[in-house]
């Protein structure tokens, strides 16, 4: 069985080409890093069950390959565990070398939406039905949400503010998703930057996807502030106090603030923040947060990385 190492972040030029790719220098770095030879590696990855030749990993490390179909980037995060870096520290990095094809406005380590839920089959179905198409022509830079519970513990409503980059000339909207755990769906309103144009809801799965038209085209390299809220009504059979709220990053984030505000009848007593690469996953951090005087949780993030990053509490 392979020895798993614990995370290695002390090799300066290697924390340096991880945050900032190239994949081919990143895959060169930690090979050398660990210690490991590309054969060592192979067997490593053989006794996983995943075969891979050191041929190809010598490509990989060169830039003459690229690991793009669905079992060379399982092999990847293999070689991530193998190596000891962190989850998807590699992977993220698996962007193209220059646009084209389906790379095309591409966001360098964003992931499908099967990364971060089991049953994403419905929330691409839905986008189907109602003829929208999620292509992630846009880079996040700063998402910020502002979630406010009511006396009863109840989700009221979400102030949504995201400031994105167009990777696209003619960009001219982007799609946003909710997932609700109760039924709740929320109502949809511009705010800033930004109107409403087609949404669709699936009760069954409790999806909601919406497209935001923007006020202009943009082009390539433009950034665009828009806001939006999302409205919760009451109307649910047996209302439960909600116990999380979580946001879901298909790709890169370069900073994530989530301000909980809770009513001065309904204060958690212990409150953590959480981050997982998939919803229902355990979670692979986790941190203690304060409630301030006024009732309000921060929870702040920067470079996050695809995947689950959300505030929990307990009630009693």
């Amino acid at each position: 069985m392979a020895r798993v190492r614990h995370h290695r972040t002390e090799d300066p030029e290697l924390s340096s080409v991880l945050r900032s790719g190239p994949f081919d220098l990143a895959v060169k770095a930690a090979v050398r890093s660990s210690g490991l030879s590309l054969d060592r590696l192979v067997h490593h990855l053989s006794t996983r069950g995943i075969q891979v030749s050191a041929s190809s990993l010598s490509n990989w490390q060169t830039g003459r390959s690229r690991p793009e179909r669905p079992e060379s980037v399982h092999a990847v995060r293999a070689i991530e565990e193998i190596l000891g870096l962190a989850p998807d520290a590699l992977v993220q990095l698996l962007g193209p070398r220059k646009p084209r094809g389906r790379w095309l406005g591409h966001v360098p380590g964003s992931v499908p939406y099967g990364t971060l839920f089991d049953d994403h089959a419905r929330l691409t179905r839905i986008m189907a039905d109602a003829e929208l198409v999620d292509r992630q022509r846009w880079s996040w830079l700063n998402v910020e949400d502002r979630v406010t519970f009511d006396s009863k513990g109840l989700l009221r409503g979400v102030q949504v503010r995201l400031t994105l980059s167009a990777l696209v000339d003619g960009l001219d909207s982007c799609v946003v998703f909710y997932r609700t755990d109760d039924g709740n769906h929320p109502e949809v309103h511009p705010v800033d930057g930004c109107r409403l144009g087609r949404a669709r809801v699936d009760e069954e799965s409790g999806y909601l996807v919406a497209e935001l038209l923007f006020d202009q085209r943009l082009s390539r390299g433009d950034v665009h502030f828009l806001e939006f809220e999302q409205r919760f009504g009451g109307d649910l059979p047996r209302p439960e106090p909600g116990d999380h709220y979580y946001k879901a990053f298909r790709a890169p984030c370069r900073n994530y603030l989530m301000r909980v505000v809770f009513h001065v009848d309904a204060v958690p007593v212990r409150l953590r923040s959480f981050q997982t690469s998939k919803w229902g996953s355990e979670p692979t951090e986790t941190h203690a947060l304060p409630c301030q005087r006024n009732r309000v949780v921060h929870l702040h993030a920067a470079d996050v990385r695809p995947g689950i990053v959300g505030v929990e509490w307990e009630w009693v």
